[in-house]
């Protein structure tokens, strides 16, 4: 007979009834065992290392302190790793292109604030692994940068830019950078005009290339089906090709900015919409995790409150998402959401007024081991895929984490209690330094219609 003094442990909590949940621990998390290796080259780069045989690939992620925040030229920051594809001293692009796609080799690149990447992923196997890191070498270490190629380039830099420009959501974000980092080379204007891309030469992603892509200005992740001893080799051998003995400078502190709302009139269906607010939390900080505890909890899935509250409550919106970003200096927190045009104003409140809530009275027990649950199983799947692992720890490297930062981070996360988060909070949140920007047609403003709940 059923003890029916007490209900079934899975009956409440946060998985409501399941019964095929019943008799399990759903808080027992699986244990992360990544050994990672580090060490520096002789020429001075940062190389971090994970063995991972269970597929026969390797991924090899080359991070440079060269992002747009860099140097006073965003877009020469742009143009210089654009131009890295274009030939080298061996090869012309169209050539490079072939050798590459014959090996089944892919190569990636982008460009952000603090730094530009290229990945390399390639089969493990000696016969192409080999010949796929030369070609990957030389166009990283001895760009052509051949002077009908850059044109090209321009060209195509000015019109993604111009179409970047008429997203709402990423002309939303552009705005609110430019507020946040008034003065700083974060606020910087990232769209390339032509007037500014006319005045680059070959000669200056030469100059730039040659400080800006050396050895010492380098962290290198490897992961993937060999041994320690290659991964050394391949580290040194990249190391040694590049430019050497130069580092950027520091970039300078984040600005003291005060609060504003921004209305920008857009033609189109919706309004795109993003609270920002400074977050001055590195991520190595051990309040970190509380805070990216706040913003699990407040809207990544669909039971964290503002997608509860706009979405299956009202109807108002497909999505809203929260972000943190830390930068190498500063950083903020976002929420981005899309709305049709009457409930802008309504909307902001609402999400003003349930950040404020969480600010204040902090997460639920509930709510809090759900968002442990979310980050630990997010966790989990990022170290089973090789190229995922890898991105992760370049983020980690550049942050500055130790090497068992993935090994202990479900623990971490276990010792964090609701009150513990609410303090973080109320300590780092100031909400009288957020940033609205609404983007998209103005029409007059309507209250919320009634909660289908």
């Amino acid at each position: 007979m059923n003890d029916r003094t007490s209900p079934p442990p899975a009956a409440h909590g946060i998985y409501g009834g399941l019964l095929s949940a019943q008799g399990l621990d759903l808080q027992q998390r699986e244990v992360i065992r990544t050994k990672v290796h580090t060490w520096r080259t002789d020429a001075g780069t940062g190389v971090t290392f994970v063995e991972a045989r269970g597929l026969p690939i390797v991924d090899v992620v080359l991070r440079f302190n060269a992002g747009t925040a860099s140097v006073d030229s965003p877009s020469l920051a742009a143009l210089t790793l654009y131009m890295l594809d274009e030939g080298s001293l061996r090869f012309n692009a169209a050539e490079h292109a072939q050798r590459i796609e014959r090996l089944g080799a892919v190569v990636e690149k982008q460009v952000r604030h603090d730094h530009a990447t290229l990945s390399l992923r390639s089969v493990s196997t000696k016969a192409l692994l080999d010949p796929a890191i030369e070609l990957f070498t030389s166009l990283v270490a001895q760009p052509a940068f051949p002077a009908p190629a850059l044109e090209k380039i321009k060209r195509q830099l000015v019109l993604h830019d111009a179409a970047r420009a008429r997203q709402p959501v990423l002309r939303a974000r552009s705005e609110a950078y430019r507020h946040l980092f008034y003065d700083h080379p974060y606020g910087q204007p990232q769209e390339s005009t032509t007037q500014v891309l006319d005045a680059v030469t070959p000669a200056d992603l030469r100059a730039f290339h040659r400080r800006a892509y050396s050895a010492t200005n380098l962290e290198m992740v490897v992961v993937g089906d060999l041994s320690r001893i290659e991964a050394q080799a391949m580290a040194q051998r990249i190391s040694q090709a590049l430019p050497q003995g130069w580092a950027a400078a520091e970039l300078p502190a984040a600005p003291q900015t005060s609060g504003t709302t921004i209305n920008i009139e857009q033609a189109g269906a919706g309004n795109a919409i993003l609270l920002a607010l400074p977050i001055d939390v590195p991520a190595n900080d051990p309040e970190f995790l509380a805070v990216k505890l706040a913003c699990e909890v407040l809207s990544v899935g669909s039971d964290s409150r503002l997608m509860k509250a706009l979405r299956q409550r009202q109807g108002l919106t497909y999505g809203i998402y929260s972000q943190l970003v830390p930068k190498r200096v500063g950083g903020l927190f976002a929420i981005e959401w899309e709305i049709a045009p009457p409930y802008v104003k309504s909307s902001q409140a609402l999400v003003e007024a349930l950040l404020r809530d969480l600010v204040l009275h902090g997460p639920t027990e509930a709510e809090l081991q759900l968002a442990c649950q979310q980050l630990a199983g997010e966790l989990l799947r990022t170290v089973a895929q090789n190229k995922r692992l890898a991105e992760l720890l370049t983020e980690t490297t550049q942050q500055g984490q130790p090497a068992d930062h993935l090994n202990t981070y479900n623990d971490r996360l276990a010792e964090l209690t609701p009150e513990a988060v609410r303090d973080v909070m109320q300590r780092r949140f100031d909400l009288t330094r957020r940033v609205l920007v609404s983007v998209g047609p103005v029409a007059d403003q309507q209250p919320l219609p009634a909660s289908d709940q």
